[in-house]
């Protein structure tokens, strides 16, 4: 999927479905039709691979500057979502601090570790000090603050965690949140039964003008 701003054209890779033939923590190459792609696995990731030559999927970060492009891969869509927040919400924080965080906070340990204001268990994480887990702490709660806030007004349209889990996901990749519902009411008015991938493929879809 392409997005462009202004003179400026970015790549995203949400997602990889192919092959794992290789894996050496952190790093797995996936192919997908003929290409290998080289990914930075989370610890979570590596410790639920398939053995080699099996089929996975995978969401996927690509980092994108001026003399690489790095593609940074996860188990699920929370930890995708969680690593979001953490590269672009937080100050100082970029894609190999953000892993580090994940490998030894799980998303939901992580979201705790904030919401106590644990800044001595944060500072313990390597290339944390002491004025990175203050932001950490300030910035990811307004960040989740703002995710829970509109993952409650979809829950009072539709009432269910998968609109929840959908709206909250669109609202982390960029979109604001009446057009996250009106796209998410669209794609639930046809696809009842849909699950969360499905929707938010939905929903990218008619971002790019297929839907």
């Amino acid at each position: 999927m392409f997005i462009i701003f202004g003179s400026c054209l970015k790549l995203m890779i949400s997602y990889l479905k192919g092959t794992l033939i290789y894996s050496l923590f952190p790093h797995i190459i996936v192919e997908v039709r003929g290409i290998g792609f080289e990914v930075f696995c989370s610890l979570s990731l590596f410790r639920n691979l398939p053995p080699l030559y099996s089929e996975l999927t995978l969401y996927t970060y690509l980092e994108v500057s001026e003399n690489r492009l790095e593609l940074f891969g996860f188990k699920d869509l929370e930890e995708q979502l969680t690593f979001r927040l953490l590269v672009e919400k937080v100050h100082g924080v970029g894609p190999r601090t953000a892993l580090s965080i994940l490998n030894v906070l799980p998303p939901s340990e992580l979201k705790a570790a904030v919401g106590r204001a644990d800044f001595r268990l944060l500072s313990k994480i390597k290339g944390i000090g002491e004025k990175t887990a203050q932001r950490l702490v300030v910035e990811l709660k307004d960040s989740w603050a703002t995710a829970e806030a509109s993952s409650s007004s979809g829950a009072a349209i539709v009432g269910d965690r998968v609109f929840e889990d959908a709206l909250r996901a669109l609202v982390a990749l960029g979109y604001k949140e009446p057009e996250a519902l009106k796209r998410l009411r669209r794609v639930r008015e046809k696809h009842p039964q849909m699950d969360l991938e499905g929707i938010i493929k939905e929903c990218l879809k008619l971002a790019s003008g297929e839907g």
